[in-house]
């Protein structure tokens, strides 16, 4: 006998054994939420598939679990995990690591058009304290306006443990590298090393489309970014540290075939050992590769290189401005080409700014031939020898032109870099001394450069007798009396206090400004706002949890760990007030009419607090 079964049980059969597949939005988290955890969203998008793009919304709070994604089934658009608000202060993703083989908050392996934004990662474990782990093919990878807080351990022993990002594709051997990965407008702070992203390179394969852009960079103690086997760019990130070891603001190898390196501001200080600024390495028969706009500021004990490069192809190094504050005299190197073998032998070296007051060389070249063209640089140091370019050493500037055969339009000039480590410049004797160079025609600051003749290094610059804004100085209230002074040398002060000295007592915080002439004979005046914090362990904790991004920012800024609805000021590189309101609602502040330029925000709640972000 032969039965039917009705349709409807048929139906309902299907109904209960698959289940359909994600797309829309999916609340995580907080009150009658779709997803109670982030785990359940992530298991149910691994098990089900997409049928189109998925955003995950999570409510404020701390998520403490591991994540992992591989390839989603089904024809997924962007996979998206952000914060509802768009806080990242919010929505803190926390995991305590036990060892190697866990040592992560979120893996990625093959997952592509994945989306990470405004979220707080936070590895727990102070020695395995990873954030992201991410390899094989995954396109289209996004990582934008997060905050990420990495270790506090300086231990260098296993440092790779403590990459806050990291791509190993390279040790896993296989050329299926991520491809087009942004890194966006993220503030990293502390871990060994920010961003570590090995990509493999057999065969020249590469990882195409990198960009790295608008981050800020803090505190890192060996690097900010490594990137190895990759195309792309990386630009318009501020990267500093004051507890540097070993320091490398920005390392790459292979990363050629057009890549740039761009607009990036390095302040590398280090506490032991020596740093880096830049290091540039093997951009292997390739073309269009540049080192531009970039300001590179260090200072360590040891050995320091402003720009280091090698076995290189194709490079341009353009408009740069470097400047070697402290360091071993016998062996640092504003700019240091340091192939000990013929390589391309097509380096172009023009319109930047070697500056040495260490003592060391301004310019070393191991292998003369390697640079093919160096001219229109500013070349000074406060040593004994200006150069070294093969096995010559050249005193002074007619030396190093007589000897090398180059840098006929080289000038020697102290740039003096009144308020550094901020590289910008207001230096009469240099102003337009530098030869326009098609493949830079705007400054770090995105100033059109001057056409034919413009300024030596990132900066194009007008002299003038107006004054310009040093960085604020925080300093506690037990502090007091406190000696002001400059971090630059002139040769006269006048301070509006009535000292003639390089430095002034104060008693109190403030504005300050004092009118100086430098080394050139160049007359104007500096600005400096000191702010006075109350000597107390909870003030100073208060003061150590605020931070401002998206840094450097288009739009808005926002502001984390603010306490009530506290009153702010916005100050431009003049000291002059542009902006003030109150927070209310919302942490942000619109700074859309802001011109570009350097800002400092002061915050008066529970503590009187200050932070500096870049408008673009």
């Amino acid at each position: 006998m032969m039965y039917r079964i009705a349709p409807t049980l048929l139906l309902m059969t299907a109904c209960f054994g698959v289940q359909a597949q994600l797309i829309g939005t999916y609340t995580v988290g907080g009150t009658s939420p779709d997803y109670a955890t982030l785990t359940a969203a992530l298991d149910d998008l691994s098990a089900q598939g997409a049928t189109g793009s998925v955003t995950f919304n999570l409510r404020p709070g701390t998520y403490t679990g591991q994540y992992s994604l591989v390839t989603i089934a089904g024809t997924p658009g962007f996979i998206t995990i952000k914060s509802e608000n768009n806080d990242p202060s919010s929505v803190v993703l926390a995991y305590d690591a036990a060892g190697t083989t866990d040592n992560y908050i979120l893996r990625l392996d093959g997952t592509d058009r994945m989306v990470l934004s405004h979220l707080t990662f936070r590895p727990l474990d102070p020695f395995y304290a990873r954030a992201i782990h991410f390899f094989n093919a995954c396109a289209i990878l996004s990582i934008q306006q997060c905050v990420f807080e990495g270790s506090t351990d300086p231990d260098q022993s296993s440092g790779f443990e403590r990459h806050i990002i990291h791509c190993d594709q390279n040790v896993i051997g296989t050329v299926d590298n991520p491809q087009d990965v942004m890194i966006s407008e993220n503030s990293f702070l502390n871990g060994y090393a920010a961003l570590e992203l090995d990509f493999e390179g057999s065969g020249g394969a590469r990882s195409e489309g990198l960009i790295i852009t608008e981050n800020l960079f803090e505190d890192q103690y060996a690097t900010g970014v490594y990137v190895s086997n990759a195309l792309g760019q990386i630009g318009d990130n501020l990267i500093k540290t004051s507890q540097g070891i070993f320091f490398t603001g920005i390392r790459t190898n292979f990363f050629d075939g057009g890549s740039q390196i761009r607009r990036n501001v390095v302040q590398a200080y280090a506490t032991f050992g020596g740093c880096t600024g830049i290091e540039v390495g093997n951009t292997q028969n390739t073309t269009g590769n540049m080192i531009s706009n970039n300001m590179v500021y260090c200072s360590a004990p040891g050995d320091v290189w402003g720009i280091a490069v090698y076995n290189l192809w194709d490079m341009k190094i353009v408009h740069n401005s470097v400047l070697i504050a402290e360091a071993n005299p016998f062996q640092c190197y504003a700019f240091y080409h340091l192939s000990g073998f013929p390589d391309g032998q097509d380096a172009v070296v023009r319109n930047n700014i070697f500056a040495n007051a260490a003592g060391g060389h301004a310019y070393n070249v191991d292998v003369a031939d390697n640079v093919a063209v160096e001219d229109h640089n500013c070349l000074f140091t406060t040593g004994p020898n200006l150069s070294e370019v093969g096995s010559g050493f050249y005193a002074n500037l007619a030396d190093h032109q007589n000897g090398s055969g180059m840098g006929a339009g080289d000038t020697d000039i102290d740039p003096v870099f009144p308020i550094q480590p901020d590289l910008h410049l207001n230096n009469c004797a240099m102003d337009d001394m530098g030869e326009y160079f098609f493949v830079v025609t705007s400054d770090i600051d995105g100033d059109v450069r001057g056409n034919p003749v413009c300024d030596i290094g990132a900066d194009e610059y007008t002299a003038s007798t107006n004054a310009m804004q040093a960085p604020p100085i925080t300093i506690l209230s037990s502090d007091l009396p406190y000696d002001l002074g400059l971090n630059a040398t002139f040769s006269a002060y006048n301070w509006s206090t009535g000292a003639t000295t390089p430095t002034t007592t104060i008693t109190a915080g403030g504005n300050y400004s004092c009118d100086v002439m430098d080394a050139n004979f160049c007359s104007y005046s500096i600005n400096i706002t000191v702010i006075i914090v109350i000597s107390t362990a909870v003030n100073e904790g208060a003061s150590s949890t605020t931070l401002l991004y998206p840094n450097p920012a288009t739009e808005q800024v926002t502001v984390t760990g603010l306490v009530g609805t506290p009153a702010y000021t916005i100050q431009d590189p003049s000291g002059r007030e542009v902006l003030r309101g109150r927070f209310n609602s919302t942490p942000a502040v619109d700074v859309r009419g802001l011109v570009p330029g350097v800002y400092t925000m002061r915050i008066d709640d529970a503590v009187v607090r200050t932070a500096r972000f870049v408008k673009h």
